[in-house]
């Protein structure tokens, strides 16, 4: 099989098109054609990167712009002019905030020297407690405004038999965490945000990215992080956050847990880009593992007339390498 036939049916299997091209001649010829796989792998990236999920959103001078040349059309062709609704520049700006929460009126412990903070084996880390929600007695507990604190959000409720009224209120503190990925704290803040359903598609792809960052330059990965990372691999709804996961997963040594994980990314998600990785994973897994069901898993999908040609031959080009 010629190199550009071979191209030309990679395409055509990431689009989910039949070819008249000779499958096993095409994963041979990736397997032998360093040139040929390269360019394959650039395809399959580039496929994956436009089934991200993330939409982009428009400049304010391409908004401009583009109502101004409708504008000049409309003109032009003599068409009678439809209103143009102004939308509050208010609802096209989204604050991230990254870590907030209300931590009462006093941190209850503190250490800190210098410019950092310090533990010790032979002292317990101290902890700063975030409420979500607070009510104190202001005959026992009186708030230390002399640092000015921001209140947001606030809200008075009227007085109670007793004579009290209430004032209720946000104190929004903003925590930066140091240190090294591998540390309880860090480790245990990264999976809150990776597995937190309140957390916009972008701040937890962002944890994930991090994950990665520090999983490609060898730090050790907790178990919290490659936990939450399986659960998001098959269950997050936006396919974007699934293969950032799936991405993390495939450099992680394979363990049953992540195996478990792409068998059920492979059988069940919706997402192409997805299911390759899955099958990246199980590839690795069927190397180190050996076990029945990755290479089952492998073999079903191999012959599936229903998955995408490219996938399936991804699978048996796996099964060859665990066979070899």
């Amino acid at each position: 099989m010629e190199c550009p036939d071979v191209l030309e049916a990679t395409v055509a299997r990431l689009a989910g098109e039949p070819s008249r091209a000779d499958e096993t001649a095409r994963v041979e010829h990736l397997a032998a054609c360093a040139a040929c796989s390269a360019e394959a792998r650039a395809l399959e990236e580039a496929w994956s990167a436009l089934d991200d999920g993330n939409d982009a959103v428009p400049s304010p001078a391409w908004r401009r712009e583009t109502l101004e040349r409708l504008a000049a059309e409309t003109l032009a062709r003599k068409i009678r002019p439809f209103p143009v609704r102004r939308v509050s520049p208010g609802l096209l700006q989204v604050a991230a905030v990254l870590i907030a929460g209300v931590a009462g009126f006093l941190l209850a412990r503190q250490t800190s020297t210098g410019g950092g903070a310090t533990s010790s084996s032979s002292q317990p880390l101290a902890m700063i407690p975030f409420k979500a929600n607070e009510t104190l007695d202001a005959s026992r507990a009186v708030p230390d405004l002399s640092q000015k604190p921001r209140l947001a959000n606030v809200a008075y409720r009227g007085a109670d038999p007793a004579g009290r009224i209430g004032i209720s209120f946000d104190v929004t503190t903003r925590y930066t965490l140091v240190g090294k990925p591998e540390e309880k704290g860090i480790a245990d803040l990264l999976a809150y945000l990776v597995s937190s359903s309140g957390e916009t598609e972008g701040a937890r792809g962002k944890a994930i990215d991090l994950v990665s960052q520090h999983v490609g330059e060898g730090a050790a990965t907790s178990p919290e992080i490659v936990a939450v990372l399986t659960t998001t691999l098959t269950t997050d709804k936006n396919p974007g956050v699934r293969k950032k996961a799936a991405e993390v997963l495939v450099q992680l040594p394979p363990t049953p847990a992540i195996r478990d994980a792409f068998v059920q990314a492979l059988v069940a998600d919706a997402n192409p880009a997805v299911r390759i990785l899955a099958v990246e994973g199980l590839a690795k897994a069927a190397l180190s593992l050996r076990d029945e069901t990755t290479i089952k898993t492998l073999r079903d999908k191999a012959v599936d007339e229903k998955e995408n040609g490219y996938i399936r031959g991804q699978a048996a080009l796996a099964l060859t390498k665990v066979s070899s």
